[in-house]
């Protein structure tokens, strides 16, 4: 049992980004009887943007300070850079108990695979944003170190229900990890049946915009191909509404949150069965998986013929989100077990 009030910190690289700081900002200073939670980022949102802010060592400093200050009894830390500072505050505190969050089923580079591994040896327990990432990123972890923390961030009224239409959107970070190339090809290949098909691309750029805006100008789709900038969660809610489908050809996730997100509003997920995606995403169910593009187009072209079937569809990736677990309530529970230990 938990005998005092603890101090538990989740360190992020960035607040705001993607999917993983969206999630960790429901439960941003949360405080009860027993835990004050509260989630801190090593940068300021700008350095998302300006990648020689990444490597300035003042950042880093400057969280190991606050760290040092707060003297958290547990310590969360996601992405490989929130890793390298919960190594170092580890060794300099060896009683807190680190808990490292993975997010991505494998490793992104090597320095990501060093920082990953060692702070794997030095923590307390190992979370994950599903099982997926748990078993391939570490095979050999034992259960009783292992735990899947639900990455549903809140729960999402539907949009009202509307007549099937070639109206896609995308929101998350504008990267390349993201596979949004191969997004617009698709998108393209729905064009030249639909005149009207319009492509909504929501996010911050994070390296790859301007090969985008080069790709979009090549299929010449510019006019089709609207790239809206970073938008609030209400705003993409606002533009979700006019779209019947979320478009995602990722070579990378974990979880996917964006996915999740769409689908609760109401949208058909066209996406690739990568991380976790594969086993939430039920081809011809819920959803439409891009296994190879030519027969996901025809499953595409399918729905936008047929109203009923993609209504049906629609319901479906509804319902597949009702009676999950929110972040922020399999994050707590997560928490007093460590601290029950």
């Amino acid at each position: 049992m938990i005998s005092k009030k603890v101090i538990i910190k989740h360190l992020i690289p960035f607040h705001g980004i993607g999917g993983v700081e969206l999630a960790a900002a429901t439960i941003q200073n949360f405080i009860s009887p027993d835990i004050d939670f509260n989630v801190e980022s090593i940068f300021p949102d700008t350095a998302a943007t300006n990648r020689l802010m990444l490597w300035n060592p003042l950042h880093f400093i400057k969280s190991l300070m606050n760290l040092w200050r707060a003297k958290p009894n547990v310590l969360i830390v996601s992405l490989w850079r929130a890793y390298a500072l919960g190594i170092i505050f580890k060794l300099l505190q060896p009683k807190i108990r680190l808990v490292v969050f993975l997010h991505f089923p494998r490793h992104t580079h090597l320095l990501d695979h060093l920082c990953t591994i060692l702070a794997v040896k030095l923590s307390y327990r190992v979370w994950a944003d599903s099982h997926e990432t748990l078993i391939k990123r570490l095979p050999g972890l034992s259960a009783s170190k292992g735990r899947v923390i639900s990455f549903i961030p809140q729960r999402i009224t539907s949009l009202p229900s509307s007549k099937v239409r070639p109206v896609f959107i995308f929101w998350g970070r504008l990267h390349q990890q993201k596979g949004l190339i191969r997004a617009l090809s698709f998108f393209s290949a729905i064009k030249t049946k639909f005149a009207s098909a319009r492509f909504l691309i929501i996010g911050p750029d994070a390296g790859d915009l301007n090969r985008l805006r080069s790709e979009a100008n090549a299929l010449e789709c510019n006019e089709a191909i609207e790239f809206l900038g970073p938008k609030t969660f209400f705003e993409i809610e606002q533009a979700a509404a006019a779209a019947s489908f979320y478009l995602q050809t990722s070579e990378l996730e974990g979880m996917a949150v964006s996915v999740i997100e769409a689908m609760q509003l109401g949208l058909v997920p066209v996406v690739t069965p990568v991380g976790q995606i594969a086993k939430y995403a039920e081809h011809g169910i819920n959803a439409v998986l891009i296994n190879d593009d030519i027969t996901a187009v025809e499953d595409v072209l399918a729905l936008l013929n047929d109203n009923f079937l993609y209504q049906n569809m629609r319901t479906q990736a509804i319902r597949t989100w009702v009676k999950q677990p929110l972040y922020s309530e399999s994050i707590l529970t997560a928490c007093h077990e460590v601290l029950s230990n």
